[in-house]
């Protein structure tokens, strides 16, 4: 039986995210917590967040540039 890693997104794209988050939604930025994070592609990251009680998904690329930001 074989583990598969996951490998999650570096700290400071999971901060990029919570900005991106905080900007669009209006929430305060220290109510924004990543939750979960996961490499889509050798680029992109999809980093889940907890935006004051709303799930948000944000797809950032290794450069640091936020492809989107979507309510869950």
């Amino acid at each position: 039986m074989s583990r598969t890693q996951v490998e999650t997104a570096p700290a400071d794209l999971q901060l990029l995210c919570a900005s991106a988050v905080a900007k669009s939604s209006g929430v305060n930025s220290a109510k924004i917590l990543p939750v979960s994070s996961s490499k889509i592609d050798s680029k992109t990251y999809q980093v889940e967040l907890d935006a004051g009680g709303k799930k948000t998904s944000c797809l950032v690329d290794t450069e640091g540039n936020v492809k989107s930001v979507e309510p869950v």
